[in-house]
């Protein structure tokens, strides 16, 4: 089964779920699907982004777009189907939105193997499963040891 539109949510901080999450969209979204990478940058209380260089939301933003490039390129996705977006602010409330903005019909993201004492998925991969209105697909990779 291929989609039309994925939205693959990738964390350039965990570069395994990130590779994870994009191969996996690229499996899935054929020859014909559009894939819209999407990282969501964490939200800087005005306190914190005070005491940044003014350039640090660029630098940030540019290194993540970079990282995401490279992936998508490493996986194959094609450069004319593929869509490199950041965000700032609550992951699950990002990925859900832009999913929605999108019309996708599927949300990607990438999520270690449970090992014997977690059982649980992250908190924002939870939520994003729980909420979604589309399907998700978890991609797993192995818990660095």
């Amino acid at each position: 089964m291929s989609y039309a539109t994925i939205v693959a949510a990738v964390d350039v901080n965990a570069p395994d779920l990130a590779r994870a999450a994009i191969a996996g969209a690229a499996d899935v979204a054929g020859s014909q699907g559009v894939v819209h990478l999407l990282y969501v940058r964490y939200y800087l209380p005005t306190r914190y982004s005070e005491l940044l260089d003014g350039s640090f939301d660029e630098n940030e933003e540019r290194d993540a777009l970079a990282a995401m490039k490279t992936w998508a390129s490493e996986a194959g996705l094609a450069p004319d189907r593929t869509h490199f977006l950041t965000r700032r602010g609550r992951v699950r409330d990002e990925v859900l939105t832009e999913a929605a903005r999108l019309k996708a019909n599927l949300v990607v993201i990438g999520s270690h193997q449970p090992s014997l004492t977690s059982r649980l998925l992250g908190s924002n991969a939870s939520a994003i499963i729980h909420q979604s209105p589309v399907s998700v697909l978890v991609v797993r990779t192995h818990a660095p040891e």
